[in-house]
């Protein structure tokens, strides 16, 4: 258990007590302190989400729309469990033209296309090749029909490539 999340653990508990302390002592019927104990007990677990976002676990945002790929890992489906895979990145935002700041964890959905172009990417990187992505719209192809089972599906797709050699000015 990391430093932060039992110092949080016993904010919850301070909290607690000090909720506890102030219904005893109070006059309000049963079912407004009860009321009051669960809203409390609720606000734990919401709070905990949000504070897991915060403290750089995977989070499922949108992936920047230029970013620089750092690390990978990959969870692939398993029908005996019925997990359906996710695909953990580590990358830093390069959309907003400012220095980069702090890479983040940014967790997706699985997909075999995904799958393959982050191995590559890895095998590269582990070459010494500097790994770039960005979001691209995925297009349909012409006299393809609509598939309406498909409505939710993301319209996105990834697309890892390498950095380019820069251009040296000519001499």
């Amino acid at each position: 258990m990391s430093e932060s999340v039992l110092l949080l653990l016993l904010a919850y508990v301070a909290l607690a007590a000090l909720v506890a302390a102030a219904l005893i002592a109070s006059s309000f019927h049963t079912l407004i302190r009860l009321f009051i104990v669960v809203f409390a007990t609720v606000l734990y677990f919401i709070s905990y989400q949000a504070w897991q976002s915060v403290q750089g676990w995977p989070a499922w945002i949108e992936v920047p729309e230029r970013f620089l790929l750092h690390a990978s890992v990959v969870d692939e489906p398993d029908k005996t469990t019925g997990s359906p895979g996710t695909i953990t990145i580590w990358a830093t935002d390069l959309s907003s033209g400012e220095p980069a700041h702090d890479p983040r964890a940014y967790k997706l959905e699985y997909s075999k296309a995904l799958h393959a172009d982050l191995e590559e990417a890895l095998r590269n990187m582990r070459n010494g090749i500097i790994q770039l992505g960005r979001r691209a719209a995925v297009t349909k192809k012409p006299g393809q029909p609509l598939d309406f089972t498909r409505m939710g599906e993301q319209r996105e797709r990834i697309e890892i490539y390498s950095l380019p050699d820069p251009a040296l000015p000519e001499k």
